[in-house]
């Protein structure tokens, strides 16, 4: 009997990256990458308003990133980021730190993901 594997949780949704770039991987590549680069920036001023306190600031950043996230079809960070945005409108701001961590290691994993992609041989038909 072979030993027993968990399922790792999905990352990316590629059934819907591939559906919304109409089966184009070097599309797929383009807005991975495109959402990487942006999403980063995004959690840097998310940090920083939550750290000045610019509440305000920190809901238009983790809106952007969840908008971004079901974008490309990053389900954890999607998650994640709705989580973030509703304690924010609760006014629970200092309970969404953890939150916010776990917001940063999906965002790692998604990089992650989209450098193992990039590693796929493409088939040219």
């Amino acid at each position: 009997m072979g030993s027993w594997q968990p399922i790792p949780p999905i990352t990316i949704d590629r059934s819907y990256l591939q559906e919304c770039s109409d089966g184009d991987p070097a599309f797929e590549q383009e807005l991975l990458h495109l959402f990487v680069d942006d999403t980063q920036q995004h959690l840097v001023s998310l940090r920083a308003a939550i750290a000045t306190q610019n509440f305000d600031i920190a809901r238009q950043e983790v809106h952007h990133i969840k908008g971004a996230s079901a974008h490309v079809g990053a389900v954890t960070m999607f998650a994640i980021a709705a989580a973030v945005e509703a304690q924010m409108k609760e006014n629970t701001t200092p309970l969404s730190l953890p939150l916010v961590s776990q917001l940063e290691t999906a965002y790692q994993d998604v990089v992650a993901q989209t450098k193992q992609w990039d590693q796929e041989p493409t088939i040219l038909s």
